[in-house]
């Protein structure tokens, strides 16, 4: 159990690096969709994992959320960011 949870520790690691928080904007629900700030292509569907208790409805478009890049070349919804 201890050697598999070190084996999940550091892939998770290896899929940390040279990344950073990037900051989007919610565009659309279906297909979901999110702009990233000081980038012209929006972020499609297959391209966003989110949290498995995060439900986005009609009132979340156009709020910003903080994404961050894996190494897969999908974006983790982090969560909102409060104006």
């Amino acid at each position: 159990m201890q050697q598999a949870l070190q084996r999940l520790f550091f892939g998770m690691k290896q899929g940390m690096t040279d990344t950073q928080v990037e900051l989007g904007t919610l565009l659309s629900l279906v297909p979901l969709s999110f702009k990233l700030d000081e980038d012209p292509i929006p972020l499609e569907e297959e391209e966003i994992l989110t949290l498995a208790d995060e439900v986005f409805t009609a009132e979340h478009i156009g709020r910003r959320y903080a994404l961050i890049r894996c190494t897969n070349k999908q974006y983790l919804v982090l969560g909102e960011v409060s104006p």
